[in-house]
């Protein structure tokens, strides 16, 4: 079939699917547009595509789910849109994630011709998928990308692509614990300004929301005075548990077609 025009999607807060969605998107199409919904303002957008469009479709994997964002992709509306499904994790599982996001995105007018789980930089460990991708990766993007041609080059299948995951999905885990300011803020408003869920206050920017946080750690890795962090309990002994169990082996990626 022919493609007229190649768009990548995502939700990234703190950019390990946005990596891996505009490789997949650039190894397809020198041209093609990229669609950051990480921000609250672009998810309230609607988003629509036709028939002869393909598009990319990224988010991270929270503890085996979609990060619990409301209307994290409900404002996106195919009409038999060829889609590319992807979710990137930090060296443990995908679980459930990769399917709600077929279903979800099913549901919303797209066909899913293929589909693939990522390994990237573990929100709570520098140590957990770092540097990833890397080349290897980044190969198996070229990889991935070329079998995705092919399947276009032939006619649409009325069903979508086929991914692991159960129902009921596995249970959403919200964090224990969630990033605060210290008396070292200097109220410069970084955080608040990346936060994807107004979580963080411009006016009283040492505060999170506790309800609203997803503890994605944007905040944390914006912070220029290094005020802001996870301080009960500390984010180094929280990594270093992470550490303990899914630092190795090394994981590979997953494609589904």
């Amino acid at each position: 079939m022919e493609i007229r025009k190649v768009t990548a999607l995502y939700f990234s807060p703190t950019g390990g699917t946005a990596a891996y969605a505009e490789a997949v998107a650039s190894a397809l199409a020198a041209e093609h547009e990229t669609v950051d919904l990480t921000g609250p303002e672009a998810r309230e957008k609607e988003y629509r595509f036709g028939g002869d469009e393909l598009v990319i479709i990224g988010a991270p994997v929270y503890a085996g789910r979609l990060p619990p964002v409301k209307g994290l992709l409900t404002n996106l509306h195919g009409c038999r849109t060829p889609a590319v499904y992807l979710v990137s994790y930090g060296n443990r599982a995908f679980d459930d994630a990769l399917l709600e996001e077929k279903e979800l995105c099913d549901a919303r007018g797209f066909i899913g011709i293929a589909a693939s789980a990522w390994i990237a930089p573990h929100t709570f460990s520098a140590k957990i998928g770092a540097g990833r991708p890397d080349e290897a990766d980044r190969a198996k993007v070229r990889a991935f990308a070329e079998k995705v041609r092919d399947i276009l080059r032939g006619e649409l299948r009325g069903t979508s692509v086929s991914v692991p995951g159960g129902h009921p999905y596995c249970p959403v885990k919200r964090m224990p614990f969630h990033p605060e300011g210290s008396e070292a803020c200097v109220r410069c408003g970084r955080c608040a300004a990346v936060c994807p869920v107004r979580a963080i206050s411009r006016s009283a920017p040492e505060k999170t929301d506790a309800e609203k946080c997803i503890d994605c750690l944007a905040c944390v890795r914006v912070c220029s005075v290094r005020a802001r962090n996870v301080y009960r309990p500390p984010l180094a002994q929280i990594g270093a548990g992470c550490e303990a169990h899914f630092l190795t082996p090394r994981k590979e990626p997953e494609f589904f077609f």
